[in-house]
């Protein structure tokens, strides 16, 4: 089966600032399966959850960051479940000490965090940032967070771009977590110098690899991402649609 596309709709943060629901209708006529929310905009649950089945798009998930998830986790499950988004993600965390004990914390929030989303029937998951690859004698804070987050509750959203930047192989960690990971951002740089962004399957991420190795894999979501522009944003991530989609597709063939 086909895993799905989305679209984070961070990409289009102007596009959505101006019209939410007519961005998300353009999302919609592109061609992708879904949508990762940013924000809603002060969107009541209801008009959003008739857009979104008016368009046939899916909400894949919701990114909420650490204050959100802390102090309105309840309001934003009742929203998460009127407007059938499954899932919540944690899009990253300020490190407020650089201590093997600060992301112990912070994994047993997350595992807090998501018994509470699963018992509303919504997954969790965190979104890999970059910075959580501190090293505290030869353990990183990602390995932290891979160890001690329960595998049953916390699922984990890997970033190409943000963990290449970091300096480690995407396609290996994936490899090593593929049955943590089950959402993948992809998005793609330029080049390794100034990692300007650019449209996914037109850059330096082996973008390829990590279809080929997601096959089979406990990823539900593939994600586009995209910060920097060449191309106008709505072009670019039409652009970075059909890439994925060729990319996936030609691998799909090879594999057979």
């Amino acid at each position: 089966m086909d895993i799905p596309i989305g679209l984070q709709l961070y990409t289009i943060g102007d596009e959505t600032r101006r019209d939410f629901l007519g961005t998300i209708r353009r999302v919609a006529a592109i061609g992708y399966d879904g949508v990762e929310f940013a924000g809603y905009f002060d969107t009541p649950a209801p008009t959003l959850k008739a857009t979104l089945e008016g368009c046939g798009l899916r909400a894949a998930g919701t990114h909420l960051p650490v204050p959100v998830l802390r102090d309105d986790l309840a309001a934003q499950i009742e929203y998460s479940l009127a407007i059938g988004c499954p899932t919540i993600l944690c899009p990253a965390f300020r490190v407020e000490e650089r201590s093997a004990a600060f992301f112990e914390r912070m994994a047993d929030f997350f595992n807090d965090t998501a018994s509470t989303c699963q018992a509303s029937g919504l997954d969790f998951a965190y979104h890999i940032h970059g910075h959580e690859f501190l090293d505290f004698d030869g353990r990183s804070g990602m390995d932290i967070l891979f160890e001690r987050t329960d595998p049953a509750l916390v699922g984990f959203e890997l970033d190409t771009y943000w963990v290449e930047k970091a300096g480690v192989d995407a396609l290996s960690l994936f490899q090593a977590n593929a049955a943590r990971c089950t959402f993948i951002h992809f998005k793609d740089a330029i080049a390794r110098i100034d990692w300007h962004d650019t449209e996914i399957g037109a850059g330096i991420i082996d973008v390829p690899g990590i279809l080929a190795a997601a096959g089979d894999s406990a990823v539900g979501w593939f994600i586009v991402e995209q910060e920097a522009f060449t191309l106008p944003p709505m072009e670019s991530v039409a652009v970075s649609l059909a890439n994925l989609r060729r990319l996936y597709q030609q691998g799909r063939k090879e594999q057979q």
